[in-house]
C-alpha cells in the first residue's frame, strides 16, 4: 500500500511512518495538518490517508471530502485515540472508510488500511454498530439509511429486485467479489445479517421517498 498519514504528533507521526515502512509499505508523505493531508493526496494519489481526528484547531472529519476531492480512489482511515462512536458515524458519513485506535498494534491498523482499500469499512463491528445504531428516542428502523453510499443503494436496488450475486456483478459492472463486499457493507450498516433481511426491512419500512432522489 502506498500511505500518506496525517498527526499533529510529531513524535508519534514519525514513529508510525517508520512502522508501516517497517511493515512492508510504502509511506509517500507524512502531514501535520489536514490541509498537509489534503496536498500531499493530491500530489501522491495514495492508496490510503491514515488521518488523526483531533487537532488543536478542531476535528479533521470536514477535511474527509476534500481528501476524497483531491484523490476519488483513495480511501480514508480516521486514527483516533478515543473509541467515540458519535465522531465514527460523522466520518462514516462524510466518507471515511475505516476508523482505527492509536492504541492498537500495527499489526491490526494494517489490517484495517487493507480492509479500507479492498473496499470494506474497517471499522470494529461494536463500535460500528453503536455508530449508527438510532439515536436514544428515535424509533426509525431505516436511520441508518443516510450512511449508505450511492452503490450501496443501487446494491440495495439489486436484491430488492432478487439478482443473484453473479447478476448483481453483470448489473454494476464489477468482479463478483466487490460486489459481495458492497453486499456485506450494505448488510453491516442496516445491521441485519442476510439479503432476504435488508428487503424485509426496505419492504417493510421503506417508501419512494426513502430513496436518494436521483436514484427513484
Amino acid at each position: 500500500m502506498r500511505i500518506v498519514v496525517c498527526d499533529d504528533h510529531v513524535l508519534l507521526l514519525e514513529a508510525l511512518g517508520m512502522a508501516l515502512e517497517a511493515s512492508g509499505h510504502e509511506v509517500v508523505a507524512l502531514a501535520s495538518h489536514p490541509d498537509e493531508a489534503v496536498s500531499a493526496v493530491g500530489e501522491h494519489h495514495p492508496d490510503v490517508c491514515l488521518l488523526d481526528v483531533n487537532f488543536p484547531d478542531g476535528t479533521s472529519v470536514n477535511a474527509i471530502q476534500r481528501v476524497r476531492a483531491s484523490s476519488p480512489d483513495t480511501k480514508v482511515v480516521m486514527l483516533s485515540a478515543e473509541a467515540d462512536h458519535t465522531m465514527v458515524g460523522k466520518a462514516i458519513a462524510e466518507g471515511a472508510s475505516g476508523y482505527v485506535g492509536k492504541e492498537k498494534p500495527i499489526v491490526e491498523i494494517v489490517e484495517m488500511l487493507d480492509r479500507a482499500v479492498r473496499g470494506q469499512l474497517a471499522v470494529e463491528p461494536m463500535l460500528l454498530q453503536r455508530a449508527l445504531r438510532p439515536h436514544k428516542g428515535t424509533d426509525d428502523p431505516l436511520w441508518a439509511l443516510q450512511f449508505l453510499t450511492d452503490r450501496e443503494w443501487q446494491v440495495m436496488r439489486c436484491i430488492m429486485d432478487g439478482q443473484t450475486t453473479e447478476e448483481m456483478a453483470e448489473t454494476l459492472g464489477v468482479q463478483r467479489s466487490t460486489a459481495r463486499t458492497h453486499v456485506q457493507n450494505l448488510l453491516t450498516k442496516l445491521g441485519v445479517h442476510s439479503r432476504l433481511q435488508a428487503a424485509a426491512l426496505m419492504s417493510a419500512h421503506g417508501s419512494t421517498e426513502s430513496w436518494p432522489v436521483h436514484l427513484r
